[in-house]
């Protein structure tokens, strides 16, 4: 999924290579601050080590999916690392939030011949998206990240951001554009929801 319905009165931001200790904090705070919520795609890895914070993200409303467990790139895994990947990030949120993701983003988008069948064997819908933040570019700035969502910013659109990894500058960057971002939501007349929100799915299985 690249979108949701034309017809939805929701924009899906979405949060990828988390939890990060400070960042997501910052984040959470943000969504709570106006009234929405997010779906975090976490990183197996980096949820074992901030274990709170995954609990808050489902305490707080938010979705949880999976985005591997050490966010290695789908062209240099085979199909038995991409499982093992895959799997373990699963079971690491399931086990730390207590709840089922619904929702599996690849690192980087990319996909090799096993992505497909193995999301679909582990009962996880693949999300990619509409519009890309840019905060991961070098030199990255609030200004210009807020300018891109901005434009981005129509009925069933899928935000993609990042509360960690790629270059922590760009993420913080992108802590400080999120309340104009929500506010240009809000402007439009839309509302920031999860994944499952626009679906119609609850948040988690």
């Amino acid at each position: 999924m690249r979108r949701g319905p034309a017809g939805s009165r929701l924009v899906a931001l979405s949060f990828d290579d988390g939890p990060h200790p400070e960042l997501t904090p910052r984040v959470l705070d943000a969504l709570a601050a106006a009234g929405g919520h997010g779906t975090f795609f976490l990183v197996g890895h980096n949820a074992r080590r901030q274990p709170q914070l995954v609990r808050r993200i489902v305490q707080e409303g938010h979705a949880i999916g999976v985005h591997t467990d050490h966010h290695r790139h789908a062209w240099v895994s085979g199909p038995a690392r991409l499982r093992a990947e895959m799997e373990s990030g699963l079971q690491a949120l399931m086990e730390i939030g207590g709840v089922r993701p619904l929702w599996f983003r690849p690192p980087w988008g990319a996909f090799n011949a096993a992505t497909c069948p193995l999301a679909a064997r582990l009962g996880l819908r693949i999300a990619l998206w509409s519009c890309d933040a840019g905060d991961w570019l070098p030199g990255a700035t609030p200004g210009a990240i807020a300018r891109r969502v901005r434009r981005g910013v129509v009925p069933g659109a899928i935000i993609d951001l990042h509360d960690g990894g790629q270059t922590e500058a760009g993420c913080r960057a992108m802590t400080s554009a999120l309340p104009a971002m929500l506010e240009a939501i809000h402007d439009a007349g839309l509302r920031a929801g999860h994944l499952g929100e626009m679906f119609g799915m609850p948040a988690h299985g």
